[in-house]
């Protein structure tokens, strides 16, 4: 049974102590005895019956409010935090965020998703905001707090989620190293068409990881996506890029920031694909309207990878490219029909 005390303001305080149901303690003030057994009588029912749900503070904290824990406190140890941490920036302008948390229900959160859908967002990208908002709900549950706040998100992920097969060919990369003002991004381009590294392996990688003599990299598992160590094989091309760089001790090799690159592929694209155009125009050829249009410097990967099949077999192109599993890899290996084409050439020559 509640507790019933009588402040010295002359008010009632009910208190709820149930821990076998999960509540240690509840309480609130009334004017009037008769309220404070009432509201005791109707919160005891609920928590025996398994409905009750503590949503007091989460009805205090905003979603924005909580964004911002959350960018603060929980995304920095995650890998790849800084774009995480630039989707919730833009998360953060939506109308939903004014609201308290507690407020906040599946119907509210389907509205704002097929107001995405409506805006002409990619499934990848409003499942990658859902899983951040899901997240975010699932640690104010274990961890600030509020035990009984449910998840909005539960079951929202949009399906049918379409692949990024976008390959870059070499005269994609020669333009876009030729536009950019960055000797540094030149660089990088370079090296991640030659080893398939990600972004920020590549802006993290040092001196003390290479070994030119050997040709391998040994990437550390704090900077790898997956947290899992791995040596990546160096082409030739790759060992002389690698040749030509200064080494200074306790230095990047490179020596540029993650979101930099992005920055300066996105300026370099434009300013590829506009010569393009004048250069086609000028010889008065029709030019390709997809030539350095939405390329992403993670297709450099996907391009390095499906070069890389080539010459290893499934279980070595693994390794290299630091994939767990055959599923996965299937989203970075694009293979064009040319390539098959030419492999059945060779395997069965004309008489």
């Amino acid at each position: 049974m509640a507790t019933i005390k009588k402040t010295s303001a002359g008010t009632y305080t009910a208190i709820i102590r149930r821990p076998r149901f999960g509540v240690r303690y509840k309480a609130k003030t009334f004017r009037r005895r008769y309220d404070a057994e009432g509201w005791a009588r109707k919160i005891e029912s609920e928590i025996e019956r398994g409905v009750w749900r503590e949503v007091s503070e989460a009805e205090h904290v905003t979603l924005a409010a909580a964004l911002d824990r959350y960018v603060q406190e929980e995304s920095p140890s995650h890998r790849g935090c800084d774009i995480e941490q630039a989707t919730i920036r833009v998360m953060r302008d939506e109308p939903i965020c004014l609201l308290p948390l507690s407020r906040i229900d599946a119907g509210q959160v389907r509205v704002l998703r097929d107001d995405w859908v409506k805006r002409g967002y990619a499934i990848g990208t409003i499942n990658r905001r859902l899983t951040i908002l899901g997240a975010l709900y699932n640690l104010a549950f274990r961890e600030w707090g509020m035990p009984a706040l449910a998840n909005p998100v539960k079951g929202m992920l949009l399906k049918g989620a379409t692949r990024r097969e976008r390959r870059v060919s070499s005269a994609e990369v020669d333009a876009i190293i030729g536009a950019s003002s960055s000797p540094k991004l030149a660089i990088l381009i370079r090296m991640a068409v030659e080893t398939a590294m990600r972004r920020g392996e590549l802006c993290q990688l040092t001196w003390s990881m290479v070994d030119l003599g050997t040709g391998v990299i040994s990437l550390p598992s704090r900077i790898t996506k997956n947290g899992r160590a791995r040596d990546v094989p160096l082409s030739p091309a790759a060992i002389a890029i690698l040749g030509e760089q200064p080494k200074i001790p306790d230095a990047t090799v490179i020596g540029m920031e993650p979101h930099s690159v992005t920055q300066a592929m996105r300026r370099a694209c434009s300013r590829a694909r506009k010569q393009y155009t004048e250069d086609c125009q000028k010889s008065h050829q029709s030019p390709d309207p997809s030539f350095c249009k939405d390329v992403h410097f993670h297709d450099l990967r996907h391009e390095a990878t499906s070069r890389l099949a080539r010459i290893f077999a499934l279980h070595e192109l693994m390794k290299i490219v630091g994939h767990s599993s055959s599923a996965m890899l299937t989203s970075y290996y694009h293979p064009s029909a040319a390539d098959f084409s030419a492999r059945m050439r060779q395997a069965f020559p004309v008489a």
